[in-house]
């Protein structure tokens, strides 16, 4: 079994920022590939392992904060803030992408994500302008 998303169409104005791959090409694609047999926790605890600690993990070399919003999707990863509003016009979604500066992360978390650090927020990214 699978589950299909399909996209609109996706109108983004920064196109210099975006690293976005088949922005207009990709359609459809599958978001998740499942069976319907039973698995036992322990099957994804090797995997899970992985995910949290080899240093090519994407969850290992970048900061990630994300928030499903009840109009569009925000993620923060890296400097790197992506918002997308759903069927902004048009049938059409708004990606709206920026690199951010580093004095602009705690104002970002409080505001986008309703996040207050006790802390100086020090992002981890082994590079500035990433894929993601």
């Amino acid at each position: 079994w699978y589950l299909e998303k399909v996209k609109r169409k996706q109108w983004v104005p920064n196109q210099s920022v975006s690293t976005f791959h088949n922005v207009e090409k990709e359609v459809c694609r599958q978001v998740y590939l499942f069976t319907l047999q039973p698995r036992d926790i322990e099957e994804f605890r090797a995997c899970n392992t992985h995910l949290q600690t080899a240093p090519d993990s994407l969850f290992v070399t970048k900061s990630i904060c994300s928030l499903q919003t009840t109009n569009g999707v925000r993620a923060l990863v890296g400097w790197k803030l992506t918002e997308m509003k759903y069927n902004y016009k048009d049938n059409m979604d708004l990606v709206e992408i920026r690199i951010l500066a580093d004095e602009e992360m705690e104002k970002t978390l409080r505001e986008k994500f309703n996040i207050t650090l006790d802390k100086k927020f020090v992002p981890i990214n082994t590079s500035r302008l990433s894929l993601f």
